[in-house]
C-alpha cells in the first residue's frame, strides 16, 4: 500500500513538472529572441574584422559646396573667396550649389562642371584652372560638401538628419535618429532591425537594398557608409503591423486567451484523471 502511494505521489509530481514546463513554454513563446533584437548579435569580440575603406563622396546635383582658395599672397586668393555678411555681423563664405546640369558658377572661371567628381578631384581641377587662367599659380583649393543629409521615413524617427563632418555610417544615423529604439519612444520593438531599406541615387539611377543591423555583415555592405541624400525606410515590426488594426487585434487577443485556457484546462484534466 505504501509503495502504491509513493508511486502515485511520484506520478503526480511528474505531471506537475510537465504542466509547469508546458506553461513556461507558452509564456516564453511570445517573447523575442536575442537574434531578433540585439544589434550585431553574432559579433565575436575576440575576433578581428577587416573593415572596408571609406570611399570618398562624389559630388551630386543639388550639393552645396564650400570652396576655399588659399595662396602665399593672400590678395590673390581673396578674389575667389566670396564672403557674405551673417546675421550676427560676422562674415562667412558663400556656398556654391551644383545646378541641374552638374555645374557651379565660380568667380573669374565662369561655369565649372563638378558633378561626379570627388572633392579631392574637384580641388585639383579648380587649382589647375586658376593657374591656367594666370590668376594665381600655386593656389591651394579646399572643397567640402556642406549639406550632407540623410532622410529617414517609415515607422521610426522620420525626419531629415544632417552631418557636419561630411561623412557618416549607418550606426551614426542609428545613434542620431535613435532608430533602434523605435524613434525614442522607449518601446524598441516597433521596427524590424533585420529589414531596413536604403535608397540611393547614383548617376541618375536609383539603387536600393535591404540591410540588417543584427549581424556583422553590415560592416561589408556598400550601404554601411552613407552618402548624401540617401533615403532610409524603416520597416514596422510584425507586432506593429498586427497592432495597427486594433479591433482585429482585440478579438484575436481574446480568442488566443480563451484557446490557451481551454488547452491548459484539458491538459490538467487529462494529467490528473488518467491512471
Amino acid at each position: 500500500m505504501s509503495r502504491i502511494k509513493k508511486s502515485k505521489s511520484r506520478t503526480s509530481k511528474t505531471r506537475l513538472v510537465i504542466f509547469l514546463l508546458f506553461a513556461a513554454g507558452l509564456l516564453t513563446s511570445g517573447c523575442g529572441t536575442v537574434e531578433e533584437y540585439v544589434l550585431l548579435n553574432d559579433l565575436n569580440v575576440e575576433e578581428q574584422y577587416k573593415m572596408q575603406p571609406m570611399k570618398e563622396l562624389h559630388i551630386k546635383r543639388g550639393d552645396n559646396l564650400r570652396i576655399v582658395v588659399t595662396h602665399k599672397v593672400p590678395m590673390l586668393a581673396e578674389m575667389f573667396n566670396n564672403k557674405i555678411n551673417s546675421v550676427d555681423g560676422g562674415e562667412s563664405l558663400t556656398n556654391y550649389t551644383v545646378n541641374g546640369d552638374g555645374y557651379i558658377n565660380f568667380p573669374l572661371l565662369d561655369t565649372i562642371r563638378v558633378e561626379g567628381l570627388t572633392c579631392s578631384e574637384a580641388e585639383r581641377m579648380i587649382a589647375k584652372k586658376i593657374a591656367d587662367a594666370g590668376h594665381a599659380y600655386g593656389a591651394t583649393v579646399n572643397v567640402k560638401i556642406t549639406n550632407f543629409k540623410v532622410t529617414v521615413i517609415g515607422e521610426s524617427a522620420t525626419g531629415v538628419y544632417e552631418f557636419d563632418e561630411g561623412s557618416a555610417t549607418i550606426f551614426d544615423l542609428v545613434a542620431k535618429a535613435n532608430i533602434a529604439q523605435g524613434g525614442g519612444d522607449g518601446g524598441g520593438i516597433g521596427i524590424r532591425r533585420d529589414k531596413i531599406l536604403v535608397m540611393r541615387e547614383v548617376n541618375g539611377v536609383l539603387q536600393s537594398d535591404y540591410i540588417s543591423l543584427l549581424t556583422k555583415d553590415i560592416f561589408y555592405s556598400p550601404y554601411y557608409y552613407l552618402q548624401q541624400n540617401d533615403v532610409i525606410y524603416v520597416w514596422p515590426s510584425k507586432t506593429t503591423i498586427r497592432g495597427s488594426n486594433r479591433i482585429v487585434d482585440f478579438w484575436l487577443g481574446r480568442i488566443s486567451i480563451v484557446t490557451t485556457a481551454i488547452s491548459l484546462g484539458t491538459l490538467i484534466w487529462t494529467l490528473f484523471t488518467k491512471e
